[in-house]
């Protein structure tokens, strides 16, 4: 197995053979690398956070993040569906690179040996790993050896979930508090969106009924369906009711969805704040780094979409913030962002860890060290429409630029998309027909279809 050893490692493997004194400055090493936890919620679109300036909703947890760090406003993730982003982030391979594109049940066997994860990286590099809640990987949580999470705990699904993660959290990090440790605190909502929606009991948490419509959120500017939308988003839909029984709602049920979803955002802030609360408790909060991201999206109700897999604003931007509390200053960046590709580079920087050969997303801390550092200005993210495991054979890809958002599928007459971010943000003006952008258009296209060669992706959506 290739050991990814940062320099101080090394100097602690010295130290330990004889050169000093041992005790003393093994414990100075361990202190000059930080800890790195990364919260995770499930299914929480960017704006759903007050330090986003969304009036809607209160969010403490998040808020002391965004006033102690960076908050990039502009992260999506890989692809907007669970497993697919999940085994991005945790490999640092794009879906098509690792062939989990949709969602995949927990089973030996699948993951390639040759793809390493995120816990086996850091357990080579000397620090000690966790790994608490939601899991849904297509890897067994008894595969230590291949995921390399040491501890992990509450992975199973069942009511409350989230209200044991803290808890189970806390005792790693005191366990854990006097070695550098990388810790992963998943938590599942606000996905309960999904079961609200169709009316099934919630599983992490309970909510009141929605109060009547004039005390919910108002709908977004781009509730409706945009014109020129490629047909075959809608008609997946009607694979199964259950996962969209949004289909034909009124302004009154949409906000009321707003309304709900709101609530279980704050109510994971609230478990949030108990897993920040740890640090301080056990006097590691100055020397611990803090990635916060979800792994997708939700419609939110905007182009009357809950769920995700749809390539739109608010079912791939994902909220991400890098802090440490006490230490960083607030900023907002605009760097465009992958989760799925740049969490382990971004935390491999940190530790001074090497990252692993292939990797081909950002080290952030790059950025934190420098805002003025350029990294990126063109980045490309995928979807694969499904029915839960089932694909239902629809691919698509968006290219997203500073000010451009290009979205093409495979299937249909209408199959692109081309928006103006700076003067659209809510997605309602397709420009791909419109021909003054046939310039732009042809950009988009030339870009994605070179992105695809350079990638080894084998999409290629547009008619010859």
């Amino acid at each position: 197995m290739k050991m990814y050893k940062s320099k101080g490692w090394l100097i602690a493997m010295l130290i330990l053979a004889g050169f000093g004194d041992a005790g003393a400055q093994t414990s100075k090493v361990a202190a000059s690398r930080p800890n790195i936890i990364i919260i995770m919620t499930d299914q929480q679109t960017a704006d759903a956070m007050s330090n986003a300036g969304n009036k809607d909703l209160h969010t403490p947890a998040m808020d002391v993040l965004a006033a102690n760090g960076t908050r990039f406003t502009r992260a999506y993730c890989a692809q907007p569906l669970c497993t697919p982003s999940r085994s991005a982030i945790f490999s640092g391979k794009m879906p098509h690179e690792t062939g989990f594109t949709g969602n995949t049940p927990e089973k030996d066997g699948q993951w390639p040996d040759s793809v390493l994860m995120m816990g086996k990286i850091f357990k080579a590099g000397g620090y000690k790993t966790g790994y608490v809640g939601k899991w849904h990987l297509p890897v067994p949580v008894t595969k230590v050896a291949q995921h390399g999470f040491e501890t992990i705990e509450n992975t199973g699904m069942g009511d409350y979930t989230d209200a044991v993660t803290p808890s189970q959290c806390a005792n790693f990090i005191k366990k854990n508090k006097d070695n550098p440790f990388l810790l992963v605190a998943s938590f599942l909502n606000p996905h309960d969106i999904c079961e609200w929606a169709r009316g099934d009991n919630l599983k992490m948490d309970v909510l009141d009924a929605a109060p009547d419509t004039a005390f919910c959120p108002k709908l977004p500017a781009n509730w409706p369906i945009p014109a020129f939308e490629p047909a075959i988003v809608r008609e997946q839909q009607k694979v199964n009711p259950r996962t969209y029984p949004s289909v034909g709602w009124n302004e009154s049920q949409w906000r009321k969805y707003r309304w709900a979803y709101n609530r279980l955002v704050e109510k994971v802030d609230n478990y949030m704040a108990m897993v920040l609360g740890s640090l301080k408790k056990y006097g590691i909060e100055d020397n611990t780094i803090i990635i916060f991201t979800s792994d997708h999206g939700d419609g939110y109700a905007a182009h009357e979409w809950n769920q995700k897999q749809i390539l739109y604003e608010e079912a791939a931007r994902i909220p991400f913030i890098i802090s440490k509390i006490g230490q960083w200053k607030a900023r907002t960046d605009d760097q465009l962002v992958c989760n799925g590709i740049d969490i382990i580079p971004t935390i491999c920087g940190f530790a001074g860890i090497a990252k692993p050969v292939g990797l081909k997303g950002l080290d952030l801390s790059k950025r934190i060290a420098n805002p003025s550092v350029k990294l990126r200005d063109t980045l490309v993210i995928e979807t694969d429409f499904a029915d839960n495991e089932l694909l239902l054979g629809i691919k698509g890809r968006a290219v997203i630029t500073k000010d451009f958002k290009y979205i093409v599928y495979d299937k249909g007459e209408i199959r692109e998309q081309l928006f103006d971010l700076e003067k659209d943000a809510g997605e309602m003006d397709n420009l791909a027909v419109k021909p003054a952008y046939k310039k732009k258009l042809n950009e988009m296209r030339a870009y994605l279809k070179l992105w695809c060669k350079q990638h080894q992706d084998s999409f290629y959506a547009l008619k010859k």
